[in-house]
Formats: structure tokens, sequence, C-alpha cells
């Protein structure tokens, strides 16, 4: 259709030529002619023969302009009007060599040049990357095509009209000078040169009649945006976009089904599962996932090669090429990775690791790691292998603890909450304080407290004074005394199973009193009763005093004066005061 069109353009072309001054009517009348014809087409069986019959009259054209050429160069004696000549008669046969090898391709209907090609002895890469790319350029311009040329018709529309002007410029001043000449033979060249640019104006006004049309053409065929868009989509998917959809679900098809027998394998193979920590193990295993890629990659490939697209098949070799030039620049961390699946590197299976601030057990090493924390609610973790690059991993002992407390187990935390641990997870600890209200704090966070945990044993440490005045007694009586009432007391209070010690011991002569040191150890049961224990002993000590009359001392401050006191004046008894 394209070269129907084109042959149109010419027709018109050749009609302004041959007729320049005929009206309007005529050409629009030329031109639907032209378009019934290229409604009615042209049979496809005799395109070839009409072909070959151009070419023939072509060759004959050729050879009659060589044969007067040639009788040109036999009657000149001058030797650059004979080279001259000889040039052009070069180019002629030139030009009838190019008509023969057309004529013999559309004839026989091959490609001659796959005929006389030879081996090539040389890699010439800047060929070699024209051939491989060159589809792909023209690819582009085809798509580009209509708004390339309807600026390009642009150009040439404006340019005409450039030459139009100054053709017009270049008769009015010939005309101008011509009346006023009055030699005849100077002014009958000056008519003659008239003509020859008012010949050239009607070639200018004919092209750029040719270039209007088809610039007209083309924009009438200009179509909205949802138009243009769909019509693209459409045109991708009924040609590329076919060939590009296999290929993306071969790509896939042989990764998840390649990656299925691999898990099938991990999962039901009791063989496996026993052989699956050994070094050769873990070798096969990166093969395998290498070869998986591999697979994937070659399928894609094998699809669009026996479609024959060969542009997006140059597309995929491009992107390749992109993906191993771009792996040259991460082959360190690559081969680090590969390390940490061959359980060679920092982070090994069955070892202890510090990920987010947190103990964690690396349960499973492969391309998607498992972290584990047995005392975390929820507490398991998926990551990809290259999250391990930097850390490094130890052994563990038996015994030692994955968290400082469990859930349900009470807390002092460094700000003074005590509280009873309801949930703790790899993001967040909530506590249930006294009173009923929910603390939520996050997990690292909940660590930095320094959590004591007083669900197992608590001890409870209070300083208890009296007067000096009972110094006499304070070593031999006054801790006895006190330690029984304190176990006595907290007995009647229901703590007797709970009380594992209680001991009571002179601690200090301080500035002010005798101090104590009370200790109280009881099972993590009553834990919850922390501060109430800590408050009921030291009541009891208090009444402990008012029932013995033990006084209990309170801080006293002496204040110094530095400076020497002034005597007193004492004035007589007979002095009288004068008034001023």
């Amino acid at each position: 259709m394209k070269n129907i069109k084109n042959g149109s353009f010419i027709c018109i072309a050749a009609l302004f030529l041959l007729f320049p001054c005929g009206n309007l009517s005529y050409g629009q009348s030329g031109l639907q002619t032209v378009q019934e014809e290229e409604a009615q087409g042209v049979p496809e069986e005799t395109a070839s023969l009409t072909a070959l019959r151009g070419i023939i009259q072509i060759m004959e054209e050729i050879q009659g302009q060589i044969a007067v050429k040639k009788n040109e160069l036999a009657g000149i004696t001058e030797q650059e009007q004979r080279i001259e000549i000889i040039k052009e008669i070069e180019k002629l046969k030139e030009h009838l060599n190019t008509s023969r090898e057309n004529f013999e391709e559309i004839a026989t209907g091959l490609d001659l040049k796959m005929f006389d090609a030879k081996p090539q002895k040389q890699f010439e890469w800047k060929e070699e990357a024209q051939v491989l790319i060159g589809p792909i350029i023209n690819e582009l311009k085809s798509i580009t095509a209509r708004p390339r040329l309807i600026e390009n018709l642009r150009t040439q529309v404006s340019y005409h009209e450039k030459k139009i002007q100054f053709v017009k410029n270049a008769l009015r001043n010939i005309q101008e000078l011509t009346a006023h000449v009055h030699d005849e033979l100077l002014k009958k060249q000056l008519i003659a040169l008239e003509h020859e640019w008012y010949n050239k104006g009607k070639q200018c006004s004919t092209e750029l009649t040719i270039a209007k049309y088809q610039l007209a053409e083309k924009e009438s065929e200009k179509k909205s945006l949802l138009e243009s868009s769909q019509k693209l989509v459409k045109g991708f998917f009924k040609s590329r976009g076919k060939n590009f959809i296999f290929s993306i679900i071969a790509f896939f098809s042989v990764f998840f089904l390649l990656r299925y027998i691999h898990r099938y394998v991990y999962r039901s193979s009791s063989v496996y599962k026993s052989v699956k920590h050994s070094f050769y193990v873990r070798l096969a295993e990166v093969f395998y996932h290498i070869a998986t890629f591999i697979g994937a990659t070659s399928a894609l490939l094998i699809v669009l090669y026996i479609s024959g697209d060969w542009v997006l098949l140059g597309l995929a070799f491009i992107f390749i090429f992109g993906m191993i030039w771009t792996a040259k620049q991460t082959l360190p961390r690559f081969y680090e990775q590969c390390k940490l699946l061959l359980n060679l590197g920092t982070v090994r299976e069955n070892e202890r690791v510090i990920y987010n601030g947190l103990p964690w057990r690396v349960a499973s090493l492969n391309l998607y790691t498992y972290l584990v924390n047995p005392e975390l609610k929820g507490g398991m973790l998926r990551l990809p292998i290259r999250e391990l690059e930097g850390i490094r991993s130890r052994q563990f002992h038996k015994d030692e603890p994955w968290f400082p407390s469990k859930e349900n187990d009470w807390v002092i935390l460094a700000d003074g909450t005590l509280g009873n641990v309801v949930i703790q997870t790899p993001e967040i600890v909530k506590l249930l304080v006294i009173g009923g209200s929910d603390k939520t704090y996050s997990t690292v966070e909940f660590l930095q407290q320094k959590p004591i945990n007083i669900s197992t044993v608590f001890c409870l440490h209070i300083t208890f004074g009296v007067d000096y005045q009972h110094q006499a007694i304070s070593t031999s009586e006054i801790p006895g005394i006190l330690r029984e009432i304190i176990l006595k007391e907290l007995s009647k209070s229901g703590y007797e199973k709970d009380i594992n010690s209680i001991v009571v011991e002179f601690k200090e002569a301080g500035s002010s009193s005798l101090n104590y040191s009370i200790l109280a150890n009881f099972s993590g049961r009553v834990a919850r009763d922390y501060y109430k224990l800590s408050r009921a002993i030291q009541k009891i000590a208090v009444d402990a005093c008012n029932k013995h009359g033990w006084t209990i001392p309170f801080t006293q401050i002496t204040l110094h004066n530095a400076e020497k006191p002034q005597p007193k004046r004492v004035l007589p008894q007979n002095t009288k005061h004068e008034r001023y």
C-alpha cells in the first residue's frame, strides 16, 4: 500500500510538471482517478512482471544514454571534457549493473548477495554490532516514522515557500531591468532568463503543492491519544506482543518448575534431609540455583528464536549482556553470598547471631535464610541471604538464654515499671502493669531498659534506723527481735509459704541513727506484691519500734557560723538616754 501511495504522488507530480498551467479542477479529477486506482489495487500475481518490465525499460534507457555519451566522447579531443564524460559513462554503467541485479533478484526470488558472499576471514565487531542492533534501530525508526515524516514535510513546505519567494523577487528584478533596456540583444537575453526563472518557479510551485498535499493527508490521519494508544497496543500484541508474552511465560514456567522440583525434594525426601547439611549437597544446590536461572533464560531465548522475532531477541541479548556487565561490579558480593550458601561464610547454620539488636538462631541457611528465637511469639524471620552480609555468628551454649523474660513473667524495668509480660514478639513487648493498664515497648527498647525478672525469686532490701539512745542493745537484741516480728506479721498476712528467708543485720552507725539492713527473700509467686511487701516491711518495723519503745530519729541539721561572735554591750543602769 505504501508503494502504491508513493506511486500516486509521483503521478500527481508528473501531471503538474506536464500541465503547469492547468486549472485546479483537473488536478482534483486526476487525484480522484489515482485514489480510485488505489482502491481497486493491483493483482499480486502481476506485480513482479510489471516490475520486470519497468526494469527492462530503465535498462534500455541507460544503454541508450551510454551510447550517446560514447558518441560524444569520440568527437571530443580536450582531455578534461573526456574525463568528465568517462566519469558519467562509469556512473551509467553502475546504474545499469544495479538494474540487472534487481532484475535477477526479482526473477529468481532470491537474495543474490548470499550466492556471491565469501567466507569472512576476520571478525569485524563494528559490522557485527550493526547487524545485531540494526533491526532494533529500524524498529524504533518505524515506530517514529509518522511524526518524523510530518516534520520532514513541514520542513519541505517551508523550504519551497522560501524558494518561491526567492523566485518572485528574481522575476520582479528581471522585469524591472528589462523595462529600462533598449538594446534588443540584451533584452532578448533578459527575456530568456525571465522565462528560465519562470519555469523554476513553476517547478517549485509544483513541489510545494505536492508537499502540502502529503502533509494534509498525514495530518488528516491524526487520531486522538486514546485511539493512537489502542492502535499501538493492538499492533504490538498483534505482532511482537504475542512473542513477548510467550517468551515471558516460558521463562517463568521453567523457573518455577525447577524451583518446585527443588522444594519437593527438599521437603519430601528423607535421604535429602539426612545429608542436606553436607558441603557437597550445598555445592550442588548452588549450581542448581545457577542452572535454574540459565535454564529459564534459555527457554525465553529459544521461544524468541523459534518465532523469528529478531528485534526482541536482540533486545534480550542486550539485556543479558547488560546484566553480565553489571555483575562484574557485584562479583565480590556474589562470591560472599556463595560462601554463605556453602556454610563457609561468617554466618553458619545452628549458630547464634545478633540481628536488629535481638539474638537469633540460624535455623536454615539458603537463598532465603530462616532465623528463629524460641522465646518470642512469631519468632521466625525469613531473610534473603544478602541481608546476612557483614554479620557474624557464633556457637552458643545450650543453657544460654534467648530473651530475659517469657510470657506471664513479672519484670521490673529501669524506669521503675513493674508489670506482667502479656506478649513478646520480634517487634513489641506488652506489659500489664498494676491497675490493669497496658504498657508497650518496642523489643529493642525493652532490652535497653535492663529488665529484672522476679518471676522465680526476688529479694527486698530495706534500710531502717533507730536512735543512738538504744546503742546498748543495738547489736544484740534489736536485730533478732525485729526479725521475729517481721516474720510473724508476714506469716499472718498469708506470705508464710512464700518467704524464703528474712535477715536483719546491723548495717552502719549513721550521722543521726543506727541503721539496719533488712533482706527479705520471696518466691516468684508473690512477685505481683513486690512494692506492697516493701511497704508492709516498713510498717512492721515502725510498729515494732512503737511496741518496744525504740525511738526513730530524724535528721538533725546543725548550722555553724564561721564569724567570731561580737560581745554584747551592757549599758549602766543610771545611764540617761538623750533624745535627739
